[in-house]
């Protein structure tokens, strides 16, 4: 009927008379020139609104306080709200979100009670909603109201909204693109004081949640760039990142040798056995010609502990070394040459063995490059430890005439 609360009609009205008081504090705001009365059988409300709208109106008369009934009243009677859904709307009356804002965007009918929920959270918890909110911050609670995020979506979005004001921090449009687990790791990033820098990275949504968390969790224990910079690389999987972040954050890896390490490439258990080799000192072409693909990676373990070992030459290496040996066979033969035995003995004790079916496909396809590596690595070892020698005896007999 257009009824408007007596206290907000201006004053000049009031002293003119030119408005119609009724009851309850409300008034229509000008005069009443006629009206007529119909027949109480012509006025069936049942005409006009469906049991639904009927039950929310009367909820709405019942539980709110008097300034506010007609007008949660008025927005019941324009929609087929469910009750969870009319509940929301009066909810959001009672808290005091503008009446505006909660007939433009929370009684959208597309929304269901636990989006309309948070969208009432949202307009009490943030300045999105406000009236003197700026058109950026408005159009973005239009966008939030339109039906497409889900009700945990908005939580997520809300709390987004809260950590990024108390942190100063403007509230990108694109966050919206992410899901509510990406969100929920945005917000713990702004909490521990994640660079801007990387905030911007996770905006455009190419990461997934649990990258981004692993990304954060190093820049939260103050990883280096260059670190950073392998984990960010959009091609890891996820076994990948933990694999890099694992080595990365244990210190113990020079960059060359994280370079061996964090190849892309790698799968990870090849990542891994990788590992164990540097861990043991084996040096990084040894490593990188064991990881070439001729063994497994349950076999490079064997092998790399078998290279890391002061007592192994790499002629002894070179016998171990047999892509059709399982790795205990490989741990056998590393045992016998530590017990003393002889290269052809060690041969002879191998050729007794019997080949794996698993291990002696692998075997096939690369035995040639494998062979030639391996007999390349002990001949450059045997080289260095002439050439180490030589330089040893050089550099006695300088002592020795020194001393003379």
């Amino acid at each position: 009927m257009g009824l408007v609360p007596e206290a907000e009609i201006d004053s000049d009205i009031i002293e003119s008379g030119e408005y119609v008081p009724v009851d309850l504090g409300y008034c229509l705001d000008g005069q009443l020139m006629s009206f007529e009365v119909l027949p109480l059988d012509e006025c069936d409300i049942k005409d006009v609104l469906n049991g639904h709208q009927i039950e929310n109106v009367m909820t709405a008369l019942n539980n709110l306080p008097v300034n506010l009934r007609l007008p949660a009243a008025k927005v019941l009677s324009q929609g087929d709200y469910t009750e969870w859904q009319a509940y929301q709307i009066c909810k959001a009356f009672e808290v005091g979100v503008d009446a505006d804002v909660i007939g433009e965007h929370i009684s959208n009918p597309h929304l269901n009670h636990a989006q309309m929920r948070e969208l009432r959270r949202i307009a009490v918890h943030t300045d999105f909603a406000d009236h003197d909110a700026s058109p950026y911050k408005k159009d973005v609670f239009k966008t939030l109201s339109n039906g497409e995020y889900t009700a945990e979506h908005l939580h997520q979005a809300r709390e987004l909204m809260k950590t990024a004001a108390i942190h100063d921090i403007a509230f990108p449009r694109d966050w919206l693109k992410l899901d509510s687990r990406q969100m929920e790791v945005v917000r713990h990033a702004l909490k521990s004081d994640v660079p801007m820098d990387a905030l911007e990275e996770y905006a455009d949504g190419t990461y997934t949640a649990d990258h981004m968390n692993v990304i954060t969790m190093a820049l939260t224990e103050g990883m280096e760039k260059p670190g950073i910079e392998r984990l960010m690389n959009h091609d890891l999987s996820m076994e990948q990142v933990w694999g890099f972040y694992s080595a990365i954050s244990g210190g113990r890896f020079t960059s060359e040798q994280l370079d061996v390490l964090c190849d892309p490439t790698r799968p990870v258990a090849v990542m891994e056995a990788m590992r164990t080799g540097l861990t043991f000192g084996v040096d990084a072409q040894t490593v990188l010609r064991l990881a070439g693909g001729s063994f497994a990676p349950e076999q490079m373990e064997s092998l790399y502990l078998a290279a890391g070992d002061k007592d192994i030459t790499p002629e002894m290496l070179d016998v171990i070394a047999d892509a059709s040996l399982k790795p205990e066979q490989m741990d056998a033969l590393k045992i016998s040459f530590q017990q003393g035995g002889s290269i052809a003995d060690v041969e002879a004790e191998k050729k007794s063995m019997p080949r794996s079916v698993k291990y002696a496909g692998q075997a096939g396809k690369a035995d040639a490059i494998r062979s030639t590596k391996l007999h390349e690595t002990a001949k450059e070892s045997r080289e260095a430890s002439a050439q180490l020698g030589s330089e040893s005896h050089g550099d006695k007999a300088v002592e020795r005439e020194e001393l003379e």
